[in-house]
């Protein structure tokens, strides 16, 4: 654990409160370090969380030459897993640029565009560009085709629906290797920190695509829920995944230096909908940002 002990201590009694187990980091972006944790350097599997630093291994590598952000991509129907959002929900081919593709994948965690922007990198190289960038135990190992294909295998389903509702039963404990860090795409709560500060720090137009993208979040019921204000910026991406809720976030108060978070929960409870979770998250963030929070100058 980091920071003061009661600000710990009021983390881990919210996490119990909501029936989960939380990891939690927030660290300042800019002024005098500053940061507080609570199991923040236990890795975890992250669901849809994996696209954050997928995006920022795609970023470095437009910004290095080697890949073309208005080059064009195929997200063929034939190739796509099933989504709730954007192309993934489509029934046709479709293409668009590759910019495109990855805004997609960052505003409403499109399940196609992610696996077609992992396709592209390739998996070796982005988990050697994260070893490069200090991020060894964070690892994009799979995309939503190979977590489709393992939910159902190990449920038994038919489909993805079917696994998820299996999932959610509490009469059937179901359980998944996608839980388990060991076989799912992983990284601990201040490695997901590290990649907002890192995705904060670079100068280039891809990265200020990312950025744009995280603001431009469909959903606001986790981090952004402990931030109910509008002028208060979140730049966020969640995952969710059965038990899985996740969020990791950068937030910006005006006028005070920008703070990263991030919130990885597992609920004792397997149902699909559960907002006191989702409302928890908002709280551990709040409860984690509010030490932190420093005015980028003195006011008078």
């Amino acid at each position: 654990m980091s920071g003061p002990d009661h600000v710990r201590d009021d983390l881990g009694r919210i996490a119990r409160d909501a029936g989960v187990v939380a990891g939690v980091h927030a660290s300042r972006l800019s002024g005098p370090p500053g940061s507080v944790g609570l199991a923040q350097e236990e890795t975890v599997a992250i669901a849809s969380v994996y696209k954050l630093p997928l995006a920022l291994a795609w970023a470095d590598a437009v910004e290095s030459g080697d890949v073309d952000p208005t080059g064009t991509m195929c997200l063929a129907a034939t190739d796509r897993v099933p989504g709730p959002t954007g192309v993934a929900l489509l029934d046709d081919d479709v293409t668009m640029t590759q910019r495109d593709v990855v805004r997609l994948m960052v505003t409403v965690s499109d399940n196609a565009a992610g696996d077609a922007v992992l396709a592209l990198l390739g998996r070796e190289r982005v988990h050697a560009h994260l070893r490069r960038l200090g991020l060894p135990t964070t690892l994009v190992r799979q995309g939503s085709a190979d977590e489709t294909r393992a939910i159902i295998r190990d449920t038994g389903a038919d489909d993805r629906a079917g696994a998820l509702r299996t999932l959610a039963d509490p009469d059937r404990r179901a359980d998944t290797s996608q839980y388990d860090p060991a076989y799912a795409s992983a990284a601990s709560p201040h490695q997901l920190t590290t990649v907002l500060r890192i995705l904060w720090s670079r100068t280039g137009r891809a990265h200020a695509l990312v950025r744009a993208a995280l603001a431009q979040q469909a959903w606001r019921h986790r981090i952004g829920s402990g931030f109910p204000h509008d002028d208060v910026a979140v730049h966020g991406k969640t995952g969710s995944l059965g038990r899985l809720r996740h969020e990791a976030a950068v937030v910006h108060f005006p006028h005070e230096h920008p703070i990263a978070v991030t919130v990885l929960t597992q609920a004792v409870r397997p149902e699909r909908h559960l907002p006191v979770v989702d409302a928890a998250i908002g709280e551990l963030a709040r409860r984690a940002v509010t030490p932190l929070r420093m005015p980028t100058r003195e006011l008078y």
